[in-house]
């Protein structure tokens, strides 16, 4: 299927591995012109390689702390001079410490509500002004299932991926109409860096092994196994594309069936 994504231009925030690499490749893979940014240079540096060498095609790669509003701008003021504007955006960050509620700090809070919403909400008010301009645009945040069913210990996640995907609910109301399109994910257990930072900490406060913890965790998922990336990319091209013209301001789950909710 050709999902008409040639040429429009893609950026990937926190692009560099897990997730967002994933969805980086799919997206050159499909004839997009990307932007990624991560904080890990020598990371970032390697990805880009990658992709140019799988895809044949170059991008844009920019040390950047998302949750920095000077860092953050600074990326997207490269990307605008080298594209000239921007088709598609993944709002993705590296998730915030674990902890459980009266345990964290204010520093704590503040730094989870920089990283995990306001890099979002910043991120859109770069390009939502380019994508009306053009009449067509999309915008996907890769939240947890934490959004539904919360997490135990994880109480930076369970409040600020909600207020994400609240924002980008409201979002999409105000936009529909000027072509945007705004989703959110929930991403469930991927093979990630991410996920095993999770899994030792769940690991050592069950007192079990880390290969343990992830038995029983893929056990908990309806297909028995993590996800690929590239499966996660396959889903945020589709998005993307004219296909899904006619999805909006949903809120989409990709946990291989880990989530138990029915709505």
């Amino acid at each position: 299927m050709d999902l008409g994504l040639s040429n429009k231009v893609a950026v990937v925030l926190a692009g560099s591995a897990g997730i967002g690499r994933g969805i980086a490749t799919v997206l050159a893979d499909e004839g997009c012109r990307v932007a990624i940014c991560a904080r890990d240079q020598k990371r970032l540096e390697e990805t880009a390689e990658y992709i140019r060498q799988r895809s044949g095609r170059d991008l844009v790669a920019c040390t950047t702390d998302v949750s920095d509003a000077d860092s953050l701008n600074g990326f997207f003021d490269q990307v605008f001079e080298r594209f000239g504007r921007v088709d598609i955006l993944i709002n993705n960050t590296g998730g915030p410490p674990v902890g459980a509620c009266l345990d964290l700090s204010d520093v704590d809070y503040e730094a989870a509500f920089n990283l995990v919403l306001m890099s979002k909400i910043r991120a859109c008010r770069r390009v939502v002004p380019s994508m009306r301009e053009h009449g067509w645009g999309r915008i996907i945040n890769i939240e947890s299932t934490c959004v539904k069913s919360a997490l135990e210990n994880m109480v930076l996640s369970n409040v600020f991926r909600s207020a994400s995907a609240a924002f980008a609910k409201t979002l999409s109301m105000e936009h529909a109409r000027q072509g945007v399109r705004v989703h959110t994910l929930l991403s469930g257990p991927f093979m990630t860096n991410r996920v095993n930072e999770l899994g030792e900490s769940a690991a050592r406060n069950k007192g079990i092994s880390f290969e343990a913890w992830r038995a029983e965790a893929e056990a908990g998922t309806a297909l028995g196994r993590f996800g690929d990336p590239l499966e996660y990319g396959a889903l945020v091209a589709f998005l993307a594309s004219d296909r899904a013209a006619y999805m909006n301001g949903t809120c989409l789950a990709i946990d291989g069936g880990a989530l138990r909710t029915i709505s």
